[in-house]
């Protein structure tokens, strides 16, 4: 191997690592979701090498970097695409949530300290709106984009976005609430979200809802108290699928989702922090 293959070689170790760490510091790391974008950057580096001189890329003619990039992306995002989902049981219930949702396909959690007693920071949450994260509305156009939504922007005079508790409690809302206590918030989704679709339901309807083709999603914030002054707030999303065939539907979606999923969540850790401890 040549000095010039040998650097190649290590930078393209290098990003790959970096590449990982940035998602895991999104969410932490799963499989499907890292095939899924590993696939796309080996495709878009397929793309890259037809616009690079042969030397730069290593190759001797650009169509064996493109044809590379390509087969090895597919192989991963095909990976990605039939990988099976692995359902999971609470065993020793002890929030709200478990009680909604012991068992679950795909699942999501993150946390963080908060220097704030827990009432200052249920206090905080309560105020909270999607408004207060930026990178909410950058995502969600995105999103919109991506399922051939067109959004028109909003006049000077549009009310004021809500707090994402009371935006939950409205019943023109796609999310709906299945519990709230001092410390503990807990909500739902029902229907399709693959397709936009879904269906409000009351929370003794939700855990025994399963239509075929469809899945269910509970998630809560929960406040812990630490010590003096000091809290910490955790929120986890749980999937379920009714079927075989949604299941696999959720597993393709999830795995494109989950980094932004993440990215949105934690943002909004970040915002109850901040607006608990005054900054």
């Amino acid at each position: 191997m040549t000095r010039a293959h040998t650097i190649r070689a290590a930078l393209g170790v290098v990003l790959a690592v970096a590449g990982l760490a940035w998602m895991n510091s999104l969410a932490a790391l799963q499989l499907p979701s890292v095939l899924v974008y590993s696939g796309i950057v080996l495709v878009g580096f397929g793309v890259v090498t037809l616009l690079l001189p042969p030397k730069w890329s290593g190759f001797r003619r650009r169509i064996h970097g493109l044809s590379l990039g390509m087969a090895l992306g597919a192989v991963l995002i095909a990976s990605a695409w039939f990988w099976p989902a692995h359902s999971h049981t609470v065993v020793a219930p002890t929030t709200r949530l478990d009680s909604f949702m012991p068992t679950y396909d795909f699942h999501e959690r993150h946390e963080i300290a908060v220097k704030a007693p827990a009432a200052g920071v249920r206090e905080a949450f309560d105020r909270i709106s999607f408004a207060d994260i930026g990178v909410m509305q950058t995502l969600g156009k995105i999103r919109a984009i991506a399922m051939g939504e067109v959004r028109a922007p909003a006049s000077p005079g549009a009310p004021t976005v809500l707090p994402i508790v009371q935006m939950i409690q409205n019943p023109r809302s796609g999310f709906f609430p299945l519990e709230d206590t001092p410390t503990e918030f807990v909500f739902g989704l029902a229907g399709q979200p693959w397709n936009n679709s879904g269906v409000r339901l009351r929370p003794e309807q939700f855990r025994d809802w399963a239509p075929p083709g469809n899945v269910r999603i509970a998630a809560n914030f929960l406040i812990e108290n630490k010590g003096t002054n000091t809290s910490r707030v955790i929120t986890e999303t749980r999937i379920v699928a009714t079927d075989d065939a949604a299941r696999r539907k959720m597993g393709r979606y999830w795995a494109l989702i989950y980094p932004g999923s993440g990215m949105i969540r934690q943002s909004l850790l970040r915002a109850i922090r901040d607006r608990a401890e005054g900054r």
